[in-house]
């Protein structure tokens, strides 16, 4: 049943509504929930949080459900839905957070990326590129936004942005030194056990494509062929994140610094 505007509080309101869209089938959260009256008309916006192992068109039905329900509740709503992944582990912190950023006014996109939990906040700390004819004012903007939409989230506390040239990082990856892509291994290698590191990551350009090489370290009594396997793995999970890499070469090699310590 509509809710009986002329009847209601913008406070009632807004809690009805809120408990409605949560029993949404798909929804996580609801926040930033905003109502406005303006004679017979009402302006409803939130933020809902969806379940980020759906896939796109199961993400866009749920936003339109929300939306239904909206009209069901408001029939001379206007609603504004804005949807966001539910962070349930550091895997896809990493790509809330990278999204966010390249959706900022100039950005070039981001890397170094390092994300930790703090008295149950998640901490972050990332490099900003951007273009270097960009002004300060511009930049220091892009890197509010980044900060802002990431706290409404209310799941992220200290948010660190180091702005940088979109030149200086292309030179730092053509140098082999760390980048967005090396990050991203460093961390998903710690989502397997087995791997007890990675090192000499390169990462080249051929043409358009992308070759990279890295060394996986495993204890040296591991089966070679098991170390095969979980090498395979990772790599499936490196390039289904970065579709446009051509070629990855992972070697297997035994980790000397835990032999040293035995």
């Amino acid at each position: 049943m509509p809710l009986p505007i002329i009847e209601k509080s913008v406070k009632d309101i807004t809690r009805t509504l809120k408990r409605h869209v949560e029993l949404i089938k798909g929804v996580e959260g609801c926040h930033q929930l905003n109502v406005r009256i303006t004679g017979k008309r009402c302006d409803v916006e939130l933020v809902i949080e969806i379940d980020n192992n759906l896939d796109a068109e199961s993400f866009r039905k749920v936003s339109l459900d929300v939306e239904q329900q909206i009209k069901r509740d408001l029939p001379n709503a206007r609603a504004i839905v804005h949807s966001e992944p539910k962070i349930r582990d550091k895997e896809s912190a990493w790509l809330l957070v990278k999204g966010i950023a390249e959706e900022a006014p100039g950005s070039r996109g981001i890397h170094n990326i390092h994300i930790q939990k703090i008295e149950g906040k998640l901490c972050v700390d990332l490099h900003l590129e951007v273009d270097s004819s960009m002004t300060v004012k511009d930049a220091h903007e892009s890197a509010n936004f980044i900060e802002n939409r990431l706290k409404t989230t209310g799941q992220f506390g200290d948010v660190t942005i180091h702005i940088e040239t979109s030149s200086q990082a292309i030179n730092r990856e053509m140098m082999g030194v760390e980048t967005e892509l090396q990050d991203y291994i460093q961390f998903i290698a710690t989502q397997f056990p087995e791997i007890k590191g990675v090192n000499n990551i390169k990462i080249r350009k051929i043409g358009k494509d992308l070759h990279v090489v890295l060394g996986c370290k495993f204890t040296s009594d591991f089966n070679i062929g098991q170390a095969h396997i979980i090498a395979s793995n990772l790599e499936s999970k490196i390039k289904s994140k970065y579709p446009h890499i051509a070629r990855i070469d992972i070697h297997e090699e035994p980790d000397t610094a835990v032999e040293a310590d035995k």
